[in-house]
């Protein structure tokens, strides 16, 4: 642990050696230019320099401004307690600036969002400078390097001066530390050599070329503008905070020599027209490169909530294609399935239907000759029981024709060979016989009748819509029609009698409607129940003619 607590104060001693190097560095560099008591100047990189030290390195390297300033400041002959409180000044304005941007702004030192930018100009550059050359011209002032008449003079230009610093050397650092290269092909690395020679070349014509350079003429300088603007749409924040800095370098290079549209009488007055410059120039460009730098995020942000959107529609396509495949499949296997229900349905019928034919049937037949044979028997002896063996045999004959009628009703010989005619017409005789009530068979003569294990599907159709018209009705005559309608053929069944809701005919038969409409879902038709202009029901189910060999024969 001690190691450890002794390397990490090793390595905050030589950052901190490392800053008040740079500072100092800066510093002088800045002092050269200076224009009041040998310690104000417009041109302050440190102020810069610090505040990046700060908002990278953290506050632990705060003594290295201090010793940084300090030093300059003694250097140029500034009394060592004025050069220290100097230096306390710039400590606490890098401190406060850092502070602010960080706990205040909740700043990132990428420079991406216009907050930020507007963090550094407001917190750092205008509140954290101030501080700063407040501390500074007040150390000046106690010490009687300044009089009251240039008290203030030397506050703003000391203010405008650490300004600079923080807009213009600040920006470019940050930028080194948290962005890579913009350039990233070669036609950028020539646009990029053509952007820098076209600065110097164009700054050099305003601020260096004596020929040229217009003393006073403002306007001269707003040509650069177009090229700030150029370097931030195309090199992002590296490229646009390079750009300001070698336009500064060159303006106040050209301003100190006298040349340039910011030269006036006093160089002090130029240096602070070269200063305000400068700034604006910074902000500019600071402003343009975080506002671009926001639309290409929000533009990024935009297409990858497109491409989230597509890939959740085509992931959400998917599942409904393959719920829709899975309810085809099960429709189709609940299809398969009530076909085959209904087929076992219609075999049992017809096993039934033998079953009494051929068994009860034969057993009553059998039963009906004896009880003839019985009764002649005991007609010929007188025995006045014969009157009861009379009634026994008639009995016996209508209970065998009724089973008769039933097994032709639940097994149709006619629709044997496909004949659906007969098998109607055997339906109305049995419902006539059976029921005691009207039914009439009408079949159009133009009908086509589709192929045998259709019509099967037709007669059972028909069998069941009588049966509930038997069943819930109440009428007195059935009609059956089978008719043509353009393309298509439809067979109904309709009664005079009260008439049956359709849902009541769902809930009372049970299957009820369902099977009539697989019946014919089967002939790619459809089901439909209606009240009949005589008060009664009728269950029509049309389907369409079906073209071709072996599916239809006209029913004449």
């Amino acid at each position: 642990m001690t190691i450890i607590l002794h390397k990490a104060r090793l390595n905050l001693f030589i950052r901190s050696a490392f800053v008040a190097l740079a500072y100092f560095a800066g510093a002088k560099l800045g002092l050269a230019y200076a224009v009041v008591g040998g310690a104000v100047s417009l041109v302050w990189p440190s102020s810069g320099i610090a505040l990046v030290a700060l908002l990278t390195m953290g506050v632990g390297v705060a003594p290295g401004v201090a010793i940084g300033s300090m030093l300059a400041n003694m250097s140029v002959g500034i009394p060592a307690h004025v050069a220290a409180v100097i230096g306390l000044g710039a400590t606490m304005a890098a401190l406060t600036a850092t502070w602010l941007l960080k706990r205040v702004a909740g700043f990132q030192v990428s420079l991406d969002r216009i907050r930020d930018v507007l963090a550094l100009i407001i917190l750092a550059a205008t509140l954290g400078s101030a501080l700063s050359a407040w501390i500074g011209t007040s150390a000046l002032r106690g010490e009687g390097m300044l009089s009251v008449d240039e008290y203030s003079g030397a506050f703003l230009k000391w203010w405008l001066g650490d300004m600079m610093g923080v807009l213009v050397v600040a920006p470019p650092l940050l930028n080194l530390l948290t962005h890579s290269s913009p350039v990233r092909s070669a036609s950028q690395a020539v646009e990029a050599c053509g952007l820098a020679v076209v600065i110097l070349g164009v700054s050099h014509l305003i601020f260096g070329a004596p020929q040229l350079a217009g003393h006073g003429y403002y306007p001269a300088a707003m040509a650069i503008f177009p090229f700030v603007i150029w370097a931030a749409l195309r090199f992002d924040h590296l490229g646009t905070s390079l750009a300001t800095l070698l336009v500064a370098i060159i303006a106040v290079r050209g301003t100190t020599h006298g040349t340039g549209p910011f030269v006036a009488e006093s160089p002090v007055d130029s240096l602070v027209r070269w200063c305000v410059f400068a700034n604006v120039v910074a902000i500019t460009g600071l402003l343009l490169v975080a506002t671009h730098a926001q639309q290409k995020r929000i533009h990024r942000l935009l297409m990858a909530s497109h491409k989230e959107l597509e890939r959740r529609v085509q992931e959400r396509t998917q599942d409904l294609e393959r719920a829709n495949n899975e309810l085809k499949q099960e429709m189709e296997r609940r299809r398969r399935l009530e076909s085959e229900l209904i087929r076992i349905g219609d075999h049992q019928q017809r096993l039934i239907g033998r079953e009494l034919h051929d068994g009860l049937g034969q057993h009553l037949t059998s039963l009906g000759f004896y009880c003839t044979t019985v009764s002649q028997e005991l007609q010929r002896q007188g025995n006045p029981a014969a009157a009861d063996a009379a009634t026994v045999v008639e009995l016996v004959k209508q209970a065998s024709l009724m089973t008769r009628r039933i097994a032709h009703g639940l097994d149709p010989v006619t629709m044997d060979s496909g004949d659906l005619s007969v098998a109607l017409q055997g339906l109305a005789e049995s419902t006539r016989s059976l029921n005691g009530i009207g039914c009439t068979l009408r079949i159009a003569t133009d009908v086509d009748l589709p192929d045998p294990p259709m019509q099967t599907n037709l007669y059972r159709a028909a069998q069941e819509a009588v049966n509930n018209a038997l069943k819930y009705s109440h009428g007195s005559h059935i009609w059956i029609d089978l008719e043509r309608e353009g393309d298509g053929q439809t067979l109904s069944i309709s009664d005079d009698g009260v008439g049956i809701d359709p849902e009541q005919m769902e809930r009372t038969s049970g299957l009820g409607l369902h099977n009539l409409r697989h019946r014919a879902s089967l002939l790619d038709g459809s089901c439909t129940v209606t009240r009949n202009a005589m008060g009664g029901t009728t269950v029509a189910i049309s389907y369409p003619i079906r073209r071709g060999p072996g599916h239809a024969r006209d029913a004449t």
